[in-house]
């Protein structure tokens, strides 16, 4: 199942540079109007996100099964769509700011997340339970199991892509201490590279297996296949997360590491480490941030949450498809479990974490 489409990197070629406007660097886009990358909610906006949360909890649909007519935000309907737009064609990130939380139950807080998210996209299965809206938080769990996804503990979540064209992230609680969410170009990492290290391009464009950590469909391996870079129809994917590659070698029939292409990944890695390639935020309590995977990385630093489950970080998330017409994705090297979320015969948007 491929996909075509007319968005962000449109015209590139594998082992050429790409001039595109999600190629950016830290120091531009600090200098520049953060108008173009940030938005604080009005009064208006938010009055207009509390009365559609509120009319559809009271409904009593379920929220899975919500639509756009059921969460109309008459004046601000526009404006995510915008910032929608920004984000496919653009850099590829940005942030939103004053989601009224502090107004709504928790209940009407997922029905609002994933009414906004309509105006995004369709909302995808991020796990095998199904959850539409889903709850990063520490369960407690060990970051090293191989059934464990590191966004249900406090562990740093490495740099990767989610299985979706975006993934929108709601604050609700910060935590103690750490926690940043930082993202970075993954077509400024593929130009630096290509710069510094064309044959560990050449070496990332042959095929990687991904472990599912345990969340396998029906008829699917327990690993994906797949390219960490490729072209198709013009259009550069930069597929990333080194450690379910690593996590992967525990299957005995995966072809082992080569030394160079644990030599290309760390190349990866340490470029999107590099301070003029990366942002860092702290979200704050209200703040979203939607963030297109075909042409970010992201990562999370480890934290130290407040005592109590209640007081732990907590954010809610979605994976969505865009809307737009957008990323062309190769038929023959990627499955469709790789954008499309995690296979459930399920579809629920739980209140809390489990």
């Amino acid at each position: 199942m491929g996909r075509g489409g007319d968005g962000a990197s449109h015209g590139a070629v594998l082992g050429q540079p790409l001039q595109d406007p999600a190629a950016w660097t830290a120091p531009e886009v600090l200098a520049s109007d953060p108008s173009t990358w940030q938005y604080i909610l009005s009064p208006q906006d938010q009055q207009e996100i509390v009365d559609a949360a509120q009319r559809a909890v009271a409904s009593g649909k379920p929220v899975p099964e919500l639509t756009k007519a059921d969460f109309p935000l008459p004046g601000l309907g526009t404006k995510l769509e915008q910032i929608r737009d920004s984000v496919v064609f653009g850099r590829g990130f940005f942030l939103l700011r004053g989601f009224p939380i502090e107004r709504l139950s928790r209940a009407e807080v997922v029905a609002a997340w994933l009414g906004v998210g309509l105006y995004w996209g369709q909302p995808r299965s991020q796990n095998a339970k199904g959850h539409l809206v889903g709850h990063v938080k520490d369960l407690g769990l060990d970051p090293n199991a191989d059934d464990v996804r590191v966004y249900a503990t406090n562990a740093a979540q490495p740099w990767h892509v989610d299985d979706a064209d975006l993934v929108g992230l709601l604050c609700l609680k910060r935590a103690k201490e750490g926690g940043l969410s930082r993202w970075a170009s993954s077509i400024s990492i593929y130009n630096r590279l290509l710069e510094a290290r064309p044959d560990l391009v050449e070496e990332l464009a042959k095929t990687y297996h991904f472990d599912k950590k345990g969340e396998v469909g029906p008829g699917e391996q327990p690993y994906l296949e797949l390219p960490v870079l490729s072209v198709y129809k013009g259009h550069l994917t930069f597929f990333y997360n080194d450690k379910y590659i690593k996590e992967a070698q525990r299957f005995p029939e995966v072809p082992r590491l080569t030394p160079k292409q644990l030599e290309a990944l760390q190349a990866v890695t340490d470029l999107a480490d590099s301070p003029d390639l990366h942002l860092d935020w702290d979200l704050q309590p209200g703040d979203v941030q939607l963030i297109y995977n075909w042409t970010q990385l992201h990562f999370r630093t480890a934290y130290v949450d407040h005592p109590g489950f209640e007081n732990r970080r907590h954010l809610l998330r979605l994976w969505l498809t865009s809307t737009v017409n957008t990323h062309a994705i190769d038929p023959e090297r990627f499955p469709k479990e790789a954008y499309l979320g995690i296979y459930s015969e399920e579809r629920t948007a739980p209140l809390d974490a489990e």
